[in-house]
């Protein structure tokens, strides 16, 4: 018990000290400088993207990755794929749904193999597509409609010809698809691919 009051007594002689200034405070910790989120160099020919609209959804550069080309997506959250963007499909059979007036449905063909984790492709990835527009258009917005073998029940460890359906409109052909980690991004860098 007399612990107590001698810790207590020798906490006060310390705090008494410090305001008397006979013991100096430690040095304050130097402040280090923010670093940016993405470290790769801004290309000064690219418009920079403005304040008010931080994040368009559009991929940054070329294509990466050529039409059927395997690559392997590491989401950094314990998840990772190969996968290669095997083709493009126009007018794909689709067991329900229909797309809007003035558009059309086109399918990205996928075929994938998981190296880690337990979730499956399509909560990963967000697929899309870039027009001859130079509009987005996502496979998110196309859940209305399933094809035959839909990306969204690959639930399976690979799988192959899978389709995601996305609508674009008549006249717009693709250019690029893009699958962009729903859980790595912006840190992992999207695969970009030239479907043209």
């Amino acid at each position: 018990m007399a612990r107590r009051p001698l810790a207590a007594a020798l906490v006060l002689a310390a705090g008494a000290l410090v305001l008397t200034g006979c013991i100096p405070e430690p040095p304050a910790i130097p402040q280090s400088p923010v670093q940016p989120a993405d470290p790769q160099p801004t290309d000064p020919a690219q418009p920079s993207e403005s304040a008010d609209a931080p994040d368009s959804g559009a991929p940054s550069g070329d294509a990466n990755v050529g039409l059927g080309e395997t690559v392997t997506v590491d989401d950094g959250s314990g998840d990772a794929w190969s996968f290669a963007v095997t083709g493009i499909e126009e007018n794909p059979p689709v067991e329900s749904g229909s797309p809007e007036s003035g558009t059309r449905f086109v399918a990205v063909l996928l075929d994938a193999q998981r190296v880690e984790g337990t979730l499956d492709f399509s909560s990963l990835f967000d697929t899309s597509i870039i027009g001859t527009d130079g509009e987005q258009y996502l496979w998110g917005d196309t859940i209305f409609a399933t094809a035959e073998n839909d990306i969204f029940f690959a639930m399976d460890d690979s799988f192959s010809g899978a389709r995601a359906l996305i609508q674009l409109p008549d006249g717009v052909d693709p250019e690029l698809v893009v699958l962009r980690s729903v859980y790595g991004h912006p840190q992992v860098e999207d695969v970009v691919v030239d479907v043209r």
